[in-house]
């Protein structure tokens, strides 16, 4: 009997952390908001707008402000001046940081007239050739969009190109679709695509009975920081980059909602105008949505056709 609870033991252990299905895992500890300009270490500026340990080590979560993107970067990576040799040099300025795409889209997107539906870019703010698609995964009882994910590998596989797309993804989708979620990492990790990680909230609460200004995020009882905060950890536990991207869960915010989003944690709101299930049409420059965890078919059917014909661009040069 013994033997067989020995055995149990180590067999559990065995599929807990060294099963396909799972992943090594980084734990990490104190992570909270943060906001200050400094240098990486080739000296290009990054702002860091996380802070948190990877074990012992500190570490800050930083964007660049002019291609958006983020990175992970140890405390010793990052200077707080910069090497000039004149002292006036050395220190940025204002000006400097709010000249940046990042900062302009920061205020652009969070400011009047602080739209209760949409809030945030929708479309791209200046001529591209190309759209912008967005997958949100937020949680469910359904298995995700399989047969449309592989037509975008398709897509990828014949260009010979990582594939950019746009995943607003929840954290309860995450913790609920494991096995779903490693295959995208695997995936991205074998350079078929090229994704963008949009905060979509941790729970991402709806109830049908309930009116668009009480609900999602909108609830009385919603701890807005650990909606945006939970959901980051767990991409960065899991050895992916949150984005500086947020997508409101049924596109519904509100002013304080969006001052929040900018003033404490640092994010830009993403809109769409080519919701397809919501008949919205794809235009040049479109912000496309649909949904990629088989609560939404009808957005699904009507892109299928379409993946063929799109000229996908990443989420970061909408701006």
């Amino acid at each position: 009997m013994q033997k067989i609870i020995r055995y149990s033991v180590a067999l559990f252990f065995f599929y807990f952390f060294y099963s396909p299905s799972t992943y090594a895992r980084a734990f990490i500890t104190d992570y909270h908001t943060t906001f200050f300009p400094a240098h990486d270490k080739h000296g290009q500026l990054v702002i860091a707008i996380r802070s948190y340990y990877l074990g012992a080590k500190p570490y800050f979560l930083v964007v660049d402000p002019y291609t958006l993107r983020t990175q992970a970067l140890s405390a010793s990576d990052l200077s707080a001046r910069r090497r000039a040799a004149l002292p006036s040099e050395r220190y940025f300025t204002y000006r400097q940081l709010n000249s940046t795409p990042y900062m302009r889209a920061l205020f652009q997107y969070t400011g009047m007239p602080y739209a209760v539906e949409n809030a945030g870019i929708t479309h791209a703010n200046h001529a591209v050739v190309g759209e912008f698609l967005t997958i949100d995964m937020c949680p469910s009882s359904h298995v995700f969009e399989k047969k449309f994910f592989m037509r975008l590998l398709d897509k990828a596989n014949q260009t010979h190109k990582k594939l950019p797309i746009a995943l607003s993804v929840s954290g309860l989708w995450i913790l609920g679709h494991e096995q779903e979620f490693s295959w995208l990492l695997q995936e991205e990790k074998a350079n078929k695509f090229d994704i963008t990680w949009t905060n979509h909230s941790f729970s991402h609460v709806y109830y049908r009975d309930l009116p668009l200004d009480q609900n999602f995020l909108l609830m009385p009882q919603t701890n807005f920081s650990q909606e945006v905060l939970a959901t980051e950890k767990l991409l960065l536990e899991r050895g992916e980059l949150p984005s500086v991207f947020f997508r409101f869960p049924g596109l519904i915010s509100s002013k304080q909602l969006l001052l929040a989003l900018r003033d404490q944690f640092s994010l830009i709101p993403v809109g769409t105008n080519a919701w397809l299930a919501h008949g919205g049409l794809i235009k040049t420059g479109s912000i496309i949505l649909v949904h990629g965890n088989g609560n939404e078919p009808a957005g699904i059917a009507k892109i299928m056709p379409l993946i063929q014909t799109l000229t996908l661009l990443p989420l970061q040069q909408a701006y």
